[in-house]
């Protein structure tokens, strides 16, 4: 016992021993360089960053630029917005902040020259420069390609049919965040840029999607089996800014539906197959088919109604014109 008790007091003096000994964390000491870079001027923009090799320490220099430009100019953008935030703005501003961050962390740099840089241990932390001149001249070149494909979108939209034309002016419309947030960013390398054109063209690209739907003009004809499903394709419309005619219409749409009809434990089932066809001037520009399905204890015909209720929660997730085919 005694042997056994000295082996066991033996191990743990060791352990300890070795616990005690071993290597303490090793203490980093950044340069002031890179505590305190240099300020962004006139010329240079300027950004630190660290890492285990030179390339991802420069790629974190450089995110440190763009990352500072986004923030520069959401700060702007804030204050410009926030007088206005309460009268439907607060979207907009939201919309063009994502927009701007995702631009400013694609920025590309073709102009930058690593100032400083240092080995710490492990690491390896740098400096880097960034030519203001040169990424002005990129990002402006930038700009001006996007307003043209732009521009050259309208020309293809306008063969399509009106409805067609809503839908793809409406997809577009979310280009005008993209256009701002990249003029805003181009201002802010530049503080001389003028951005009005540009904010009057991402106005227009707006204003062209609702002009495209206040031009559309539908009438909605049904089958008698498919009236249940109606007024859940109606809201959708209205919801998409899209007339509901009566008269005059320019769109027409075509509903249909066939019914399988089953009963499980003591549920009624109403598993419907709808099928949409959208004409313009007796052309066909769309058809799609939907399945839908609904349950009721109180008959079929409530069972329909609940698959109504499913198309329109179908219409609410993936948008009226996937549903009618559109897309």
């Amino acid at each position: 016992m005694k042997k056994y008790l000295g082996l066991v007091l033996t191990v743990l003096v060791i352990f300890f021993s070795a616990c005690g000994g071993s290597p303490k964390p090793e203490v980093i000491s950044y340069p002031s360089w890179y505590l305190n870079p240099p300020a962004n001027n006139g010329s240079f923009l300027y950004g630190v960053g660290e890492g285990s090799n030179i390339n991802i320490a420069k790629a974190a220099a450089l995110s440190f630029v763009s990352e500072s430009l986004s923030l520069t100019v959401s700060s702007k953008l804030r204050k410009s917005e926030s007088s206005s935030s309460y009268n439907g703005n607060e979207n907009t501003y939201r919309s063009t902040v994502s927009s701007l961050k995702a631009q400013a962390k694609d920025m590309e740099f073709s102009e930058y020259k690593i100032v400083k840089n240092e080995q710490i241990g492990s690491r390896i932390v740098l400096l880097v420069e960034v030519s203001r001149h040169k990424l002005f001249a990129d990002q402006k070149a930038k700009l001006d390609l996007y307003t043209k494909e732009l521009k050259a979108e309208v020309k293809d939209i306008q063969k399509y049919p009106l409805l067609k034309q809503a839908q793809l002016y409406k997809e577009r419309a979310k280009k005008r965040y993209i256009l701002k947030s990249m003029a805003l960013l181009t201002k802010t390398i530049n503080s001389k840029f003028k951005t009005d054109a540009y904010i009057t063209q991402a106005i227009q690209v707006g204003a062209a999607s609702t002009d495209a739907l206040n031009k559309v003009k539908i009438f909605v004809h049904s089958s008698s089996k498919s009236k249940v499903f109606v007024s859940s394709i109606k809201e959708g419309l209205n919801k998409a800014g899209i007339k509901i005619a009566s008269k005059g219409a320019n769109t027409n749409l075509y509903i249909d539906v066939n019914y399988n009809l089953d009963e499980i434990y003591s549920f009624q089932i109403a598993k419907a197959r709808l099928s949409f066809t959208t004409k313009s001037k007796a052309k066909t520009i769309a058809t799609n088919t939907v399945t839908v399905s609904g349950k009721s204890k109180y008959g079929y015909d409530k069972a329909k109604i609940n698959a109504s209720n499913m198309l329109k929660k179908k219409i609410k997730k993936d948008g009226i014109f996937s549903v009618l085919g559109l897309k």
